[in-house]
């Protein structure tokens, strides 16, 4: 994997780090970079557990992926953005919500990074693996 394509993942992995755990420290302002306001009771538990834990796992298996060079931690990551797009877009089609370009569009270049990194960790591996049975 090249470089370049490696430290992009590393801060795609940082980022997510630290928005999910800025939701556990300061939801209030986690929630305004999205437009969100808070909930209040179960809803308040539902908002930080879930979208903390969405950016926290993408961000593990990003750092996963990375360290043991191995793309098949990557494809939880790309489900997570791509599903993410997906009910943003369900989101405005059937429900009357904005259109949230800006966040699609982060979303489907996250998963191009991951393709990406998909790409470069099978094909390493597989170079890997002739180098093995010469």
């Amino acid at each position: 994997m090249s470089t370049v394509l490696r430290g992009l993942l590393l801060v795609v992995a940082a980022v997510f780090m630290l928005m999910g755990l800025r939701w556990w420290i300061d939801p209030a302002g986690a929630a305004s970079e999205f437009g969100m306001t808070l909930s209040s009771g179960i809803g308040l538990s539902t908002e930080i557990g879930d979208i903390a834990s969405l950016f926290l796992t993408g961000s593990v298996f990003m750092f996963v992926a990375v360290v043991r060079r191995e793309s098949k931690w990557l494809y939880a990551p790309l489900a997570l953005v791509v599903f993410a797009a997906t009910g943003r877009v369900i989101a405005w089609l059937l429900h009357d919500a904005a259109f949230a370009t800006q966040f699609i569009l982060t979303e489907v270049v996250i998963a191009v990074i991951a393709l990406f990194g998909i790409k470069a960790l099978d094909r390493a591996g597989e170079n890997a693996d002739r180098a093995r049975i010469r």
